[in-house]
């Protein structure tokens, strides 16, 4: 075992959260120490490239959802390069498409009686439940459950009625319905984070494990392991930026980390309470941008697929979308909440082919011709990730208190970020996590 190493604060992960209060604290003066178990930056962040496909092939976070400043006022310094997406969304009902106008108008509609739930919180589903139940409404109900699903990777019977009004909230100060894309890939704003954070001092340690916090009032260490080495770690304070679903993982689980003394047991019914969302997302690359050539039925006629950028369905895979306005061969399959539960143990095969059966049923072309055109696919599953355990978190009922406790410091000396810790709203993005690590920088700079 190699011998201690000190610092002012050690910090656990270098995702978005964790190199956003790296970048603060380093530029404040101290001593910053951050351990990433991965081989790289960016923790759900995670971008490849393929010279055979003409974009970045996201397979964690790809949208910019509205205008965060804790994005927007880095384009610029990060000199990244932002796309408007065109957000033409249709919904594929028994075999005819509807326009995105009447998708959302419907699915605002309800979101907006939502409101009425008054201050006793409710599951989404017992709020459906409650409301009247016809044709119309029926049809409403399922766009929605579609939208809960996929959006915010969400089981409808579990997510809270009030943890939705918030994000709502939120979205709405932000223009959140607008989305953007990094034209260059998502991974270029932690690299520009870390490389940030490694001028002004900070030593981040890839490849590197936290297995053992031991912690007591100002003063931690922390165990870790590499592929041949454990090394021991100290400082005064610690900022863990693991996801929901690490901190849910049993000891002795590949990527858990055991507090010696435990957290205290308000931190830890926080963290069962809270949930860690599943989604499936896959990028399927063809010869030729085919969709483009197609028409599909619609209600007022035959439309064609030229400028599809998004479609809906109730398929196994629900949702697609191409790169547009950019013009790539490339669609990208999407599944969240409970349908994403019952592939993601699957193989990865498997989970292909349900997508590309999906899409095929989805566009009206036979197995044969999606044959041909087919190429290639990317695909990384979050859940079996054990550095991950899950695409994203979401507030179910009555778990707004469950975030503020796990947002909370421990005795000025352990302090939590991440996405799941984002109080207002912003859960399960990029820019609620790194807004929760300015925060966790702050609580950590008035500790000294």
């Amino acid at each position: 075992m190699s011998k201690h190493k000190e610092a002012d604060v050690l910090i656990i992960g270098a995702g978005a959260a964790g190199l956003t209060a790296a970048s603060e604290l380093s530029a404040a003066g101290l001593r910053i120490v951050v351990l990433e178990a991965r081989g790289r930056h960016g923790g759900r962040i995670f971008t490849q490239r393929d010279p055979s496909v003409p974009v970045p092939i996201e397979l964690g976070a790809e949208f910019v959802h509205g205008k965060s400043p804790e994005i927007f006022d880095l384009v610029e310094p990060a000199g990244l390069l932002l796309c408007d997406t065109i957000n033409r969304h249709w919904y594929l009902r028994k075999g005819s498409l509807t326009k995105s106008w009447d998708f959302w108008q419907q699915l605002d509609e309800l979101m907006d009686q939502m409101s009425s739930v008054g201050d006793a919180d409710c599951s989404f589903q017992e709020f459906l439940d409650s409301l009247p139940d016809d044709e119309r409404t029926r049809e409403t109900k399922a766009i929605a459950t579609l939208y809960v699903q996929g959006f915010h990777a969400a089981r409808a019977e579990r997510v809270g009625v009030h943890g939705l009004l918030r994000a709502n909230e939120a979205a709405d100060r932000i223009e959140g319905d607008k989305q953007f894309r990094i034209l260059g890939g998502y991974d270029g704003l932690v690299e520009w984070l870390a490389g940030r954070a490694t001028i002004q001092g900070t030593v981040i340690h890839l490849n590197t494990i936290a297995e053992e916090i031991r912690w007591k009032p100002k003063q931690v260490e922390v165990t870790s392991k590499t592929k041949d080495t454990t090394t021991r770690f100290a400082a005064a304070r610690a900022l863990v930026t693991l996801p929901l679903g690490v901190l849910q993982a049993r000891t002795r689980e590949l990527g858990a980390v055991q507090f010696v003394p435990p957290l205290s047991q308000e931190k830890q019914d926080a963290i069962r309470h809270l949930a860690m969302g599943d989604v499936l997302r896959i990028t399927l690359r063809f010869r030729k941008r085919f969709w483009e050539e197609l028409k599909l039925s619609t209600d007022v006629g035959q439309e064609k697929l030229a400028d599809l950028s998004f479609i809906s369905s109730d398929l196994a895979f629900p949702t697609w979308w191409t790169q547009l306005p950019v013009r790539a061969p490339v669609m990208v399959g999407w599944v969240g909440g409970p349908r994403a539960e019952e592939l993601v143990s699957r193989d990865d095969e498997f989970i292909r082919d349900q997508a590309v059966l999906s899409l095929t049923a989805i566009l009206g072309i036979t197995a044969r011709e999606m044959r041909d055109l087919f190429q290639s696919c990317h695909m990384h599953n979050w859940h079996t990730d054990p550095f991950a355990r899950g695409a994203y978190s979401y507030v179910p009922v009555n778990g707004l208190q469950a975030q503020l406790s796990l947002c909370r410091p421990l005795d000025g000396t352990l302090f939590f970020a991440g996405e799941a810790t984002c109080v207002d709203g912003h859960v399960g993005t990029v820019h609620g996590a790194m807004a929760s690590g300015k925060r966790a920088a702050s609580e950590i700079l008035a500790s000294f």
